[in-house]
């Protein structure tokens, strides 16, 4: 069975069996999916994460009051 992860979350892609019902004890094995080779040349931007928030973006510079 196949997910993704969102905010801390497994998000599952197909729906479960129907022979599961809600208490049912369940075992999960997390494996991270490897990457696919993608059809183009790509490039890292070197962008640090923080300057990608809102916030950070948005901030009023409080020197050019």
């Amino acid at each position: 069975m196949k997910g993704y992860i969102k905010n801390k979350t497994i998000i599952l892609i197909d729906p479960l069996p129907d022979n599961l019902q809600d208490g049912d004890e369940v075992e999960v094995s997390v494996t991270p999916a490897p990457k696919q080779a993608l059809p183009f040349p790509t490039f890292n931007f070197g962008i640090k994460d923080e300057y990608l928030e809102r916030d950070r973006i948005y901030e009023q510079d409080s020197n050019s009051i």
